[in-house]
């Protein structure tokens, strides 16, 4: 969950440390610069893998350190335990922001903590940067879609979707929002919402819009301004999701389509669909440190939770990564037009997040 702007300085500055080529040295693992730390176990696969990570897990301690951001991690972790009773999950969750700072500050000490990252795309680049990051070569794999493999040191894990949704007691059927640029009406004065870390959100709509669909930069500039007189800022996308289904704004340009699908599911006046086009589509990924204090037990959590867990995460009504997921529908309709933010927010992360600083500065919060 993002809560607040990235710091620019420490997004930029941790893919700056990673483009000097700076590695932190082994901390409590006991490995040398260089070393793989999984290598005994890389090869093995079926049966053999399993209970070779088994055995070693239990000898490293019977726990494995994880770093997340995902607010649905509990069902994960139980979903882990019983699958390895015995095999403890020590996670701590924070915001995206936070857990890569905490990463980053640990391993810049020579003292990683933690064997797993679970967190949001942004935040792994930036960490693979800095060489933290060891790329998962695992059977489960072959099981993902292509989109959530090949990513550098880290593997998507489910895909978050930016979408727009809207409140059904205040937008009626037959009045739901059609495309991004009706917003820049004024009828929709105080009537919006957006989320104020969401600049990665920004930077798609806005390359989309120039790209894909012919605008250009200053004509996509001059929307965003019309639409940002219209909006509220809010923080945190779960507070977005509760003001949209309380009513305190009509509609929310970027929020996460579990967000209205657990609301809608609980009750709450809330949809997204037909869908306003384009979806952005966000990787979250999983990841190894290179520097893993468990590293079998690291390897055991990951090529469960990119198989069985891959269920746990489709029923809690996120987009998994896995091709082929029994019983699973995709949230998105055929035909919509979707985009990845991969494709430009990495570009220039400065650029876009002092970009919609700037856009947001002076609009009202919600809440």
């Amino acid at each position: 969950m993002r809560q607040g702007a990235l710091p620019v300085g420490l997004l930029a500055g941790a893919l700056l440390l990673g483009g000097c080529g700076t590695s932190p040295t082994a901390g409590t693992t006991g490995s040398a610069p260089g070393d793989n730390p999984y290598a005994a176990y890389e090869t093995l696969t079926g049966k053999e893998r399993t209970d070779t990570l088994l055995a070693a897990a239990r000898s490293e301690g019977g726990a494995v350190d994880l770093y997340t951001s995902n607010t649905d991690i509990q069902d994960l972790v139980d979903g882990f335990r019983n699958a390895y009773p015995g095999i403890e999950v020590n996670a701590f969750r924070a915001n995206s922001e936070t857990v890569l700072q905490r990463a980053s500050q640990e391993n810049q000490a020579n003292k990683p903590q933690n064997d797993v990252m679970d967190t949001n795309d942004l935040e792994l680049r930036a960490l693979d940067a800095q060489h933290l990051l060891h790329p998962y070569q695992g059977p489960a794999e072959a099981g993902l879609k292509d989109a959530a493999k090949n990513l550098g040191g880290w593997t998507a894990e489910r895909f978050n979707a930016f979408v727009v949704g809207w409140n059904t007691d205040q937008v009626r059927a037959g009045e739901e929002p059609r495309d991004i640029t009706d917003f820049a009406d004024p009828k929709w004065k105080g009537r919006l919402s957006v989320e104020v870390g969401d600049w990665d959100w920004y930077a798609s709509i806005h390359t989309y819009l120039t790209e894909e669909k012919g605008m250009s930069p200053s004509d996509a500039d001059d929307l965003f301004k019309k639409i940002a007189a219209n909006v509220k800022v809010v923080k945190g996308h779960t507070v977005q999701g509760e003001l949209l289904s309380a009513g305190q704004f009509a509609v929310a340009l970027s929020v996460y389509s579990h967000t209205v699908d657990k609301a809608a599911k609980k009750g709450a006046p809330v949809a997204w669909r037909p869908a306003v086009e384009p979806v952005i589509l966000r990787p979250n990924g999983v990841a190894l440190m290179a520097h893993p204090r468990h590293p079998a037990a690291a390897l055991l959590w990951t090529d469960w939770v990119l198989t069985e867990g891959q269920k746990i995460i489709a029923r809690s009504l996120r987009i998994p990564a896995a091709e082929d997921v029994p019983g699973y529908e995709e949230p998105v309709p055929a035909g919509t037009t979707t985009y990845s933010l991969s494709k430009t927010a990495e570009n220039d992360t400065v650029k876009w997040n002092t970009a919609y600083d700037a856009l947001l500065r002076g609009v009202p919060t919600a809440g």
